[in-house]
């Protein structure tokens, strides 16, 4: 006998035990025919397991052999179901790795974005992805149940699918930044960025000079879009001993882009010791901790937020389109950066200067865009 022919436990059914009556009482399979009324063929049918266990023959068993009828109707369950367990063990673990994926993740939103490298319809699809995701054949349940503080102003419901979520984000996330190339971080570098991350909003190409003006200094910069149910904006990480700055675009306006950088960036350089752990962002609330008011307080530094609000209530409801030129000029950052700002301290409506809204996916380079 060769090793798949080997049977790790021997499936014991109702015909097993009707037997050891039989044996305990010295009966045929006739004599129990006889008893019953039931048919020969029915006898043997039910001795060899080939036939269940209905309520009429449990009640019947119970009066022949005295064992109540619901162990007649137990067994015989039981019996069925290890018996397809093992005619479907391979059916079986692909349902239960397709619905353990289908907690953690948002199947069908991440394939249609291209997030899966392999066929997650498969068994071996599901352990070729997991592998490559997790470094093992399936999803690391206790590493997903930890109770991680990652987004940083959570008021939705839904908290496990934002937790489970944003995991499954950040994951694809790391797998991204590790095909960066990049030089050694150089803070002094970084800080003179953020210094003039204001001057960087009026440029033309303003977007992609950041971009590259970060790598220059070490720090990665990819878009990778939000997932349902997590409302993230941004994430700050390190991978390789690099920091990184990941955009969702969840919101796609380029005032959106200059304040998640900022904040972001304020990340790196106030809490690069905290980065093991990642910080992912929901910035549509009010900071509650320590290390978010600090990031929202240099991130307005940079874009000199003051001067713009301080410019914005001096006209107070009587904004134009030549007073934002002003104040553009004044706070010397550009008028959707300003409108941005303007907006969120709600001293004026985006719908007034709706010509003004510009996208910003469409000019950062197509290569950095990861999914």
């Amino acid at each position: 006998m060769n090793a798949k022919e080997l049977k790790p436990f021997y499936n014991v059914g109702p015909g097993d035990f009707i037997l050891d009556f039989l044996d305990s009482l010295g009966w045929t399979q006739a004599d129990l025919a006889e008893v019953t009324g039931f048919s020969a063929k029915s006898i043997n049918l039910l001795i060899n397991n080939k036939q269940g266990i209905t309520p009429d023959t449990a009640v019947t068993l119970e009066k022949v052999f005295g064992s109540p009828a619901d162990f007649w109707i137990e067994v015989d369950a039981k019996y069925q179901i290890r018996k397809r367990e093992e005619q479907n063990s391979e059916k079986n673990e692909l349902t239960a790795k397709k619905a353990m994926l289908r907690k953690y993740m948002p199947v069908a939103e991440m394939k249609k974005k291209g997030w899966f490298l392999y066929d997650i319809d498969t068994l071996e699809g599901i352990e070729k992805e997991c592998l490559r995701v997790f470094n093992q054949k399936s999803i690391p349940e206790e590493e997903y149940n930890k109770d991680y503080k990652f987004c940083a102003r959570q008021t939705r419901f839904d908290y496990d699918y934002t937790l489970w979520y944003s995991k499954t984000w950040f994951e694809y996330a790391k797998l991204h930044a590790a095909t960066f190339e990049l030089p050694a971080y150089n803070k002094e570098k970084l800080k003179k960025i953020a210094e003039n991350l204001f001057s960087y909003t009026l440029k033309t190409n303003g977007v992609t000079e950041l971009i590259n003006d970060l790598a220059s200094c070490g720090v990665g910069f990819f878009v990778l879009s939000h997932l349902q149910k997590t409302y993230l904006d941004g994430a700050a990480f390190i991978c390789n001993k690099n920091p990184f700055v990941v955009y969702t675009c969840r919101y796609d306006r380029i005032d959106n882009f200059w304040f998640v950088a900022a904040h972001e960036i304020a990340h790196i350089l106030s809490h690069y010791d905290f980065l093991n752990e990642p910080i992912l962002d929901n910035l549509d609330e009010k900071a509650e901790t320590e290390r978010e008011v600090q990031a929202d307080s240099f991130a307005g530094n940079y874009l000199n937020q003051d001067k713009v609000i301080e410019a914005g209530k001096q006209y107070g409801k009587y904004l134009n389109s030549s007073r934002l030129s002003l104040i553009s000029e004044q706070s010397q950052v550009s008028i959707p950066v300003a409108l941005g700002m303007l907006q969120h301290f709600g001293l004026l409506d985006w719908r007034q200067f709706a010509k003004y809204k510009e996208h910003v996916r469409d000019i950062i380079p197509e290569e950095l865009i990861k999914g």
